[in-house]
Formats: C-alpha cells, structure tokens, sequence
C-alpha cells in the first residue's frame, strides 16, 4: 500500500511538473506573442520603395516627425507607423465599407455586412484606383508598400488577431479608399431614412402640419452669413388630419385593434433604441471657428477644431509632423492623420491652417421607380429598363459563405419600398468617382486661403465644412467635397426620377462653389446647423442640419471678446454653460410646478428647490438641475410625439424619429407652450397632465438604479450619468480586457447642444486651436492616446489633457526615439 502511495504521488508530482511547464511555455508563447506585437521605436529598418533615408522621431507620447526628401517617402513611413501602431483599426475601417466584417467576427456581422453590401464600395474602390492620377496614385502605393512593410517587420501580429485567431490580411491600394468610405458611412446617410421619412410625413399629412413638423428655421439659427428663416405656424385645423390619406385609416393599421395596443406593439419594436433614451442626441459633427489677424494677438487667422465621433481605443486620428521637400522649399505640417490613409487631415503648415466639421448637406436622393406590370422593368427618360444585379459573397468565420444578389438601377441600388409598394432606389455622392480622391493632399502647399478654396473644391472626401486661416490674418469657409447639381425637382422627399429634368446634372464647378472670405466681424463659425442661406443654401441642400444651439453659443463668445490668442478659443471648446436649455429650466418652474402639482407629488418640491438654487444651469458633473431638465426635455418630446410615432412606424418600418429628432424641437416648444386643443394625438388627457407625468418620469428615472434600488435625487448628478465608456472593440466581446484595453470610466461635464459636447463614447476625438506660423502656441488635445498596443510606453498618454481641458502643446516634445527608415 505504501508503494502504490507512492507511486501515485510520484505520478502527480510529475504530472504537476508537466502542467506548469506547459502553463510557462503557453505563457512565455503568449507573451512573446503580445510584445512582438510592439511598433519599432528606435534602430533601422529597411523599405522596399523608399528613394532615400527616411528619420522618425517621436516624443515620449509617441508623436513621430517624419522626414523625408520628398512627398512619397513620406507617405511609405506614414504607411510604415500605421501599420504598426494601429493596423487592426485600419482593418476593421476597411473591413466596414467593404461589408466583410462577418469574415473576422462571425454571424454577429452578418446582417450588417449585408446592409452595406448593396453599395458594392469594394468594386467601386477599385474603379476609383484606376482611374487615380499619376501624382496621386504614385503616393497611394507608396503607403500601401509602407503598410506592408511595417506589418511584416513587426515580431509578431497584432495582438488582436491573436484573440480572433486569425492572420493578418495585406494592405491595397482599394483599402485606402474603403477607409474614406467609411468615414461616408459615419457622416452621410446610407439608407435615406431622413428622406423617406419626410417623404412619409409629406404623404400621410396636409401641408400644413407638414411644414410644422419640418421647419424652415428657428430662433436657433446661427449663420455666418445672417440669412435667418422663420418656424411655420401651428396647424390650424385638427391634425393629423382626417382624410382619405389619415393615419388611422392605413390599410396597414388593420391588424391593430387600437392605438394602444399598436403602442405596446411598437415599443417591443423600440426597445434597442429606448434602453438608453437619454443618450439619443449625439450627432455626428463638429465644431470649427476662426478669428481673423485683426483681432488676433499673433496678427496671424487663429483656427481652432473639435471633431465630434464615436470615441474608442484607439481613437479616430493618429497625430504627426510632415517634413519634406517640394521644389526646393522646405514643407512643414503638423496636425492629425487618419490611420489607412495617407492624408493630413486637419493642421497647420505654417502658411495656412485648416479643420472641418461636417456639413450635413443634402448628398443623396431617395428615387421613387415605376416598374412594369412584372416587376423586371423600371422607367427611365429613355424608356423602360431592367434591373441589374449583381452577386456578392460574403465570408462567415465558422461558417459557410453566403451569396446575395445586389438589385440596382442606373441611379444607383434598390433599398426597399415606400408605404405604397413602390421601388425604391438610392443616389448618394458616395457611388460616384467623384466621391474620393487624395488630392486634398494639395493643402500641406497651399499658402493662402485662396489656394486652399481650390484644394477644397476638387477634393474627394465627405463633404464638409472647411474652416481656413493663413499667417496674412485672412479668413474663410467653403465646402470641400463633391456638391452635385441638382435636378428641378430633387429635393427633401422621394421623388420620380422617370423625366430627364430630376436628375442630377453633374457635379458643382469649382468656381461656383459657396465661399465667405474675410467678413467684416472677422470671425467665422460653424457647429453642423445651417451655415449659409439663400443661393448657397441651394446649392448645398439640407441633409438634416443640427439645431444651431451649439452654432449660437459659440458666435456669442466670439462677440464677447475683441481681442483673442490660442486659450481664449481653447475656452469656447469648454464652454459647457447649458444657455439652450434656460428656457425649459424656466418652463418647468413656470408651467410644471404648478401649485395643484405641487400639492399632489411630494417629491415635486424637492425638485423646485433645487431648481430655483441652481439657476446658472451648466452641464458640470455635480449638477443635478441639469441632469433633471435635459432629461424632462427628453422625456416629453418622446410622450408628445408618441402615438404619432407610433403610427407612423406601422404605416412604413422605415419611420425613423431619430433622423428628424433635432428639427423636432421648434415644433415641439410650440406645442408644449401655446398646448393646442387640436393636436389629435395626445398621449394624456390634458397637456398639464402630461408636463406631470413626464417630470414624474424623468425623477422616477434618476432616482432608480439598475439594480433595482433607489438613491436620492441629489445623488443623481450628471457626472453619474455622464461617465465614460471608452472601449477597445475586443474588450466590449471579452470585458475581462477592459482591465488592460480600456480608458479609465471619468465622470466628465459637456454634452449636446453647447460647444463642449461630450457623451459616454462620444464627443470631441481632438481638440486643435493653432495660428500658422505661430505653431508654437498652438493646442492639441486627443483622447486614448497614439498607441494601439496595451503594452505601449506612451499607451493612454495625453488621454487626462483631453479629459480635463488642460493646453497641451500643437508641437511635439523633444524626441525620445528615432528609427531610421533604410531604402533597398
């Protein structure tokens, strides 16, 4: 017995033996598996396609100053730092485009990858690479050789496709470009759901409540050039109107015994987008403004830029300095580059500086198609034609490929039907050739606003606002991106297409692009509301503007001031005073708290003290009033338009209140503020009773947490609602990553409708305001960091300037690494 005892024992000491040199091995792998995955700081390395020796340096926040000889050298060591810093986020942005996500994630991808199929902007990326110009394509394959090079000269993958098991894929050429599509899906509609849902209200309902619904201006708007358009008036006749056309009677109600019932129905429909009801506002945007050298304190334009996107890890931009020569003069440009592409997008090169926000105008067209008795045919100027298709497999990781088949008309795919059954197809900007180039590279030469207006017309990307100054003081905005000609009758809602007349007539010429130069305040602002009115407007179109909230706080801080320098804009990006939301502070005291309300809730006069005590309403963290009248806001516009959402979503599953939300607001203070007796769908049986039961709601909401207990009222502050969730995209699959991947959570003051907009993953991805030629003062903030890799030295660095506001340099530091870049 004591031998087998020991016999066993020797046998689980050995066993014990072998399992920890198998966990030590799988670990030394793992971990040399991670940190092979490291970019290459310091030392040499050598690239197929350089002309000559190319020195990254880079500080100790991993900010590299790339020089070069020429224009191409440095796009191959852009390409090179890319790759390995941050080439699973170049992955997934062309990946997103393409509709191939599903290849790397699984079936979880698959119904998106669909949507964005129908596009086909991998057949169309590489249309527009063969058609590139010399210059332009010469630099294309020069950061794709670059993109290469650095993935293969890294020790090991990057990290994340060890988790996913699965290799990298190369870089192309075509890449480059799906990575701006990308950014097409993020700032322009895909789906026309704006356009079909205007066209929805433009049908069901009479003009007149119509036009409510759908107001030309407000008391928000903010232009740069004045044009101020007024709100339509309340409907005068009981709406929605009781015609033939009416909601109730929609064949497609039939099924539904009542509204109410239909309500239930719907918000089982709803809930993906009720579960966080109060995080809705956030609006793909920006905020840019400018002060002329005459008030300036450089005598130089003063720009400044905050770019509002989803914020993950990494973040959007990737930080850098260009030197290089061109035609024997020095080129120096500082500013932010877009990983997978080979662009400065937004800086300063000493002669000019420049930033965007976008423009929200009006770049797609929902087409209404008249097919045939059979369906095969739809009817065109020249008569009727069929429908091509086009077939696209698309990989399953795990699982079979699966093919679908793209329907589409020579105005671009099919996207489904309207409420009546009829085709519909979509034109948008972003199916034509004209819809990326790299020639916005021509910026980092200009060295006037006049030569940068020419750059901003014949670019290829996005449209959007360009805000330019130059070291003469000079000012100005234009749009940079394709502006197509409109036909006669295209516009806000679907439209046939079957006359000539509707068509789009090309693209704008350069010279007839929309410009302001050098006004006479010396500022200039945008903020993604109506910029301009009148012809320009025209030819802009509205592709549904933001409230100008944000437009109008930053105009007045422009005005407070005569004099400015570089922290003095810093301010107005921080200015989270909330000056929108005054009046419905007001309104809830005036109108809500009523004395019989009052007398009926007891907790509605905790509610007044607080909001008489805090009467300079602001979005800090510690606010309560704020959190309490933004969320009261929220809560009745979705309870004043609830039945006729509703309604609207039966008679037509595209409906989407969330693409008209912002316009919603002129229409919805007068509703709540004159209370009408003929508005049909009222939620409650009297407009007081429904201010009750929203405020009723909104303390409900803020004093119960999800676990299901209750806190006070003053212990829900904003910050509480308003902390932080920046997340690596692995770490939202496999949250124990959060510990390594993840930004630490924040409670941080700003959100919508005031200039520093700031959400859980959402708000400013950089903060630029810098001087040409004044570099020196300028200030540069960016959340995360640079760094891709966990393991990083500089992995979160910069990421509490952003958080906190502080003026952080334009400029890189001093150079704590510098690789050396060898050609073959």
């Amino acid at each position: 017995m004591k031998k087998f005892t020991t016999i066993i024992t020797r046998i689980t000491l050995a066993l014990m033996l072998i399992l920890t040199l198998a966990v030590a091995t799988l670990g030394t792998w793992l971990y040399s598996r991670v940190d092979g995955a490291l970019a290459q700081l310091t030392g040499k390395s050598t690239v197929f396609g350089l002309s000559d020796v190319v020195t990254v340096e880079r500080d100790k926040q991993g900010i590299p100053t790339i020089k070069a000889k020429n224009r191409v050298d440095i796009a191959v060591a852009t390409g090179f730092i890319h790759a390995q810093e941050r080439f699973f986020q170049m992955d997934l942005l062309r990946r997103n485009s393409a509709g191939e996500l599903a290849s790397l994630f699984g079936e979880i991808a698959l119904n998106y990858d669909k949507s964005v199929r129908r596009h086909r902007f991998r057949d169309r990326a590489r249309t527009i690479v063969s058609q590139l110009p010399d210059d332009q394509l010469a630099l294309l394959k020069g950061y794709t050789r670059g993109v290469n090079r650095g993935l293969s000269a890294l020790r090991a993958d990057p990290f994340e496709y060890l988790l996913l098991q699965q290799a990298p894929v190369q870089w192309s050429e075509e890449d480059s470009v799906l990575t701006i599509f990308s950014m097409y899906l993020d700032l322009q509609s895909q789906d026309g759901k704006r356009e079909r849902t205007l066209g929805l209200l433009n049908s069901v309902l009479s003009s007149q409540v119509y036009n409510f619904l759908n107001p030309k201006g407000s008391q928000w708007d903010a232009t740069i050039d004045g044009t101020n358009y007024a709100p339509a008036p309340l409907p005068t006749l009981p709406w929605p109107s009781a015609t033939a056309n009416n909601l109730f009677n929609n064949p497609l109600l039939d099924s539904i015994n009542s509204l109410e019932a239909f309500s239930e129905t719907s918000n089982k429909l709803l809930a993906a987008s009720n579960n966080d009801k109060y995080q809705d506002d956030e609006f793909p945007g920006s905020n840019n403004w400018a002060v002329s050298g005459d008030i300036s304190q450089s005598g130089s334009a003063i720009i400044a830029n905050d770019m509002h996107l989803g914020i993950s890890v990494p973040n959007t931009w990737f930080r850098a300095v260009f030197e290089y020569s061109h035609l024997g003069k020095l080129v120096k440009i500082t500013g932010a580059t877009l990983p997978g592409t080979p662009n400065m997008v937004i800086g300063s090169n000493t002669h000019i500086a420049w930033g965007f926000t976008n423009s929200y105008g009006d770049f797609n067209d929902v087409i209404t198609l008249q097919a045939n008795k059979n369906g095969k045919q739809y009817l065109t100027p020249d008569g009727y034609k069929d429908f091509t298709y086009h077939k696209q497999v698309i990989a399953i990781k795990g699982k079979p490929a699966q093919e679908i088949n793209i329907k589409e008309t020579i105005w671009g795919p099919v996207i489904g039907k309207d409420h009546q059954g009829n085709l519909l197809a979509y034109r948008w900007v972003a199916h034509d050739r004209q819809a990326i180039n790299f020639y916005a590279t021509a910026l980092e030469l200009s060295e006037n606003i006049d030569q940068a207006f020419d750059v901003a017309a014949r670019s290829g990307i996005p449209s959007q606002n360009m805000m330019v100054g130059d070291s003469s003081g000079n000012i100005g905005w234009t749009i940079m991106g394709p502006i197509p000609k409109r036909g006669e009758s295209t516009g806000e809602v679907p439209s046939s297409w079957s006359k000539s007349s509707n068509h789009w007539q090309g693209y704008l010429a350069p010279n007839d692009y929309p410009r302001i130069k050098n006004p006479k305040s010396n500022r200039l602002w945008t903020a993604n509301s109506r910029v301009v009115g009148g012809e320009n407007l025209q030819k802009i179109g509205n592709g549904g503007y933001a409230l100008g909230a944000r437009a109008q706080q930053i105009k007045d801080n422009l005005f407070s001031l005569n004099t400015f320098d570089e922290p003095a804009l810093l301010a107005i990006a921080l200015d989270d005073r909330a000056l929108f939301l005054k009046r419905w502070h007001q309104f809830i005291l005036d109108k809500v708290l009523t004395d019989e309300a009052l007398a009926q809730h007891n907790d509605f006069a905790q509610i007044k003290a607080l909001l008489i005590r805090d009467s300079n309403l602001s979005a800090n963290t510690d606010s309560v009033a704020y959190r309490l009248v933004r969320n009261f806001r929220l809560t009745i516009r979705d309870q004043v338009f609830s039945r006729l959402n509703d309604s609207l979503l039966a008679i037509d599953p595209s409906y989407s209140f969330n693409t008209i939300r912002h316009q919603i607001e002129t229409p919805l203070w007068q509703l709540i503020t004159e209370k009408p007796d003929n508005f049909l769908m009222l939620p409650e049986e009297s407009w007081s009773a429904l201010f009750t039961k929203a405020l009723q709601q909104t303390f409900t909401d803020m004093t119960q947490l999800e676990n299901g207990s209750t806190q006070s009222l003053l212990a829900a502050t904003w910050g509480q609602q308003n902390t932080t969730n920046i997340q690596h995209p692995l770490s939202k699959a496999v949250p124990i990553l959060g510990y390594w991947l993840d930004m630490p959570e924040k409670a941080l003051s700003g959100d919508s409708y005031m200039p520093k907009v700031q959400g859980k993953s959402f708000g400013a991805s950089q903060r630029m305001v810098v001087s040409p030629g004044h570099e020196e003062q300028g200030i540069f903030h960016m959340p995360t960091s640079q760094a891709g890799h966990p393991w990083s030295t500089y992995y979160g660095m910069g990421h509490k300037d952003w958080e906190q506001g502080n003026p952080s340099s334009f400029l890189p530091g001093k150079t704590k690494y510098t690789l050396t870049l060898l050609s073959y």
